[in-house]
């Protein structure tokens, strides 16, 4: 079965698609055969797992917290795994796990919601949202700054991720967290748009 990001996104594409030069169902696969976007998804996928057993493979070398482990202990723990996944992949930059190719699916699904809203819902689904700060893959979330929330019924339409990898919000753009290293591990810039507009 389709992951629910493909589902939704197809349905919301499928008549742009179909209205375009390349509305062709062997046209829109590709000489191989292949959904472009299905293939996108596949290898967003595979790219958060491999992620994961990364991270995995490194806990393991990370001393172990303790089951009523004190806040300090805790934050050691998470500054240690942070610092061994950012050494495991010092050259990590924006873009290799959402890759070019995906990006503009979350963007459709993400603005469709949006605008499926009412203004009012639409503005409470973001009132979460911390501002816009300067952010890096391989940084831990900005300090003193919360982790906005993905709304539920959104959440539902996107890609289903690994656990231990959370989608968030932070200003306008979606961010892909690694939650027990409290480290960035990828973004899409201004998924957001600066103005929500109903259809």
């Amino acid at each position: 079965m389709l992951p629910s990001l493909l589902r939704l996104s197809c349905v919301l594409l499928w008549g742009a698609v179909l209205a375009s030069p390349y509305g062709r169902p062997e046209a829109a696969a590709g000489q191989d055969g292949v959904n472009p976007r299905a293939a996108a998804l596949k290898e967003f996928g595979d790219r958060t797992e491999a992620y994961m057993e990364l991270h995995h493979r490194l806990a393991a070398r990370v001393p172990p917290l303790l089951a009523q482990a004190t806040a300090e202990q805790i934050q050691r723990h998470q500054i240690a795994l942070a610092n061994a996944i950012r050494s495991a992949r010092p050259r990590a930059r924006q873009g290799e796990i959402f890759t070019p190719p995906v990006v503009p699916q979350f963007r459709t699904v993400i603005r469709a919601d949006l605008r499926s809203r009412d203004t009012r819902q639409a503005m409470a689904a973001m009132q979460q949202v911390p501002p816009t700060v300067a952010i890096n893959v391989n940084d831990h979330w900005p300090a003193n700054i919360a982790r906005g929330t993905v709304p539920p019924r959104l959440l539902n339409s996107l890609y289903r991720l690994p656990e231990g990898l959370e989608y968030r919000f932070l200003g306008r753009h979606l961010v892909l967290v690694d939650s027990t290293a409290d480290l960035i591990v990828d973004y899409i810039s201004n998924v957001v748009p600066s103005v929500i507009r109903r259809r």
